[in-house]
This record gives C-alpha cells, structure tokens and sequence, in this order.
C-alpha cells in the first residue's frame, strides 16, 4: 500500500499530562506498528531519561527545547541521579574550580570555564555563560545519544 513510500514517521501529541508509564507504553505501541527500516521521530521530548526509554522503545530522532531552555536558568546537565542536573547559580558551585564535566568536549568544560566561574558569570548576568551552559547541554545529549546507538 501507500504507506511503504512515506520516507519516515512522526509521533506526536505526547509529552503533555500523562504519567511516564502511559507516556511509554503509548510510544511502544507506535512503534510497534510502525515499520522498523524507516526512521521514527518522537516530537517534543528531550528529557534524558526519556531519549533512553524511547530509544529502547524504538525511536530514532527527537526535538526539544529541554537542553537550551535548562541552560538560560543556570542549568547544566550531567550524569547520575534523577534529574541529573548540575544548578549552577547555586551558592555550593560558587567555589567549585572545576569544570560542569570531567571529560566533556564542550567549549565550556574543555575551555576552561569553572563551576565557579560560570556561576559568577550567571548571576552576573553574562550573556556567554548561558550560551557556554547551552553548548554543554546539547554537548552532553549527542554524547548520550550517540552512546545508546554505540
């Protein structure tokens, strides 16, 4: 039928104010029914834990503002415990001389910028450090993604 010329497919319409579970067990029945030689793009959803559930599931791209609306509050991303974010403008990072990530490529973590130096420049009101802050959040969610599909 028509359906085998369609290049690849959206699924959207989620991410609203359904639970986890309902969110997930959605986007497994979609992609389940969906043919696995064309792509499969989850609209809307960027949080980390969900890019890995949904990846599982069977979704191959996403979009999201997540990683850059964090960063213009202070907010970097970084592995471990739930939700896995680093709040730079909190007083604890104000005297850390380390950077948001050991080993991350972004221009922030690898140029030098300190926790403590991107926390001045935050609460200073510097326009960089959101845009520094930013390169990490999308820096850190390419390394995710690209891990998960290793």
């Amino acid at each position: 039928g028509g359906r085998h010329r369609i290049p690849g497919f959206a699924i959207g319409g989620l991410a609203g104010g359904e639970s986890k579970d309902d969110f997930w067990r959605v986007v497994d029945m979609c992609c389940r029914s969906l043919p696995d030689d064309r792509p499969r793009y989850l609209m809307g959803v960027g949080y980390p834990l969900d890019l890995v559930v949904c990846t599982a599931l069977g979704v191959d791209m996403y979009d999201c503002v997540y990683p850059t609306r964090t960063a213009r509050f202070g907010v970097a991303l970084v592995p471990g415990e739930a939700p896995g974010t680093l709040r730079l403008k909190s007083q604890a990072c104000g005297s850390q001389k380390i950077p948001i990530m050991e080993g991350c490529g972004c221009q922030a973590c690898k140029g030098g910028y300190t926790r403590a130096r991107l926390h001045s420049m935050l609460k200073n009101g510097t326009a960089l450090a959101a845009q520094l802050v930013t390169q990490h959040n999308i820096a850190y969610m390419m390394d995710l993604t690209r891990t998960m599909r290793g």
